[in-house]
């Protein structure tokens, strides 16, 4: 059977005998025809992933969503969690049309995702009752939860999913 190494050891040859025979120009406009071809493709068909939030000058979530290009949003991040204190950075993006933009997406059949983590050492779950209480302000703060009391930042809207983007911490919890 063919094995990841095996396959590494085969084109690691291929590109040392592209190189000794000069032809490792060919090789490049090769891969970047198959990356664009690729990229059209995805457009195309609008199978494409997308994290938000992380740039102002991005747009909004309804003009990302408008573009056609992504089927699904990951909205990022939901950085500061743990110890009673629950918080989002969207990099200076309004948290108030949010919500409305959420819908927005959902209703052109785009999944909304909300990323928790990130870069970053805001975050920590010191023990299984503060996963416990996260996960509980996760469900009532913005997804179908409505606990009373619980600050919903967009309003109604609710989210399709979360992304563990967990980079830091242990992973005891």
């Amino acid at each position: 059977p063919v094995t990841e190494h095996t396959l590494f050891i085969v084109i690691s040859e291929l590109i040392m005998a592209l190189i000794r025979r000069r032809l490792l120009p060919i090789l490049s406009l090769l891969l970047a025809v198959t990356f664009l071809a690729g990229v059209a493709t995805a457009k195309k068909t609008g199978q494409l992933t997308v994290f938000w939030g992380r740039n102002k000058n991005e747009g909004t979530l309804r003009e990302t969503c408008d573009t056609g290009l992504y089927n699904i949003v990951i909205i990022s991040f939901y950085s500061v969690f743990g110890h009673g204190r629950y918080w989002g950075d969207l990099s200076g993006h309004d948290l108030r049309p949010i919500g409305a933009d959420n819908k927005h997406c959902q209703s052109k059949h785009i999944s909304v995702f909300l990323s928790i983590g990130g870069a970053g050492n805001d975050y920590s779950l010191p023990s299984s009752q503060s996963a416990a209480d996260v996960a509980d302000n996760i469900w009532n703060a913005h997804m179908d939860g409505r606990r009373p009391g619980v600050f919903r930042p967009f309003g109604d809207a609710a989210v399709d999913g979360i992304d563990f983007f967990i980079d830091n911490g242990s992973p005891d919890h």
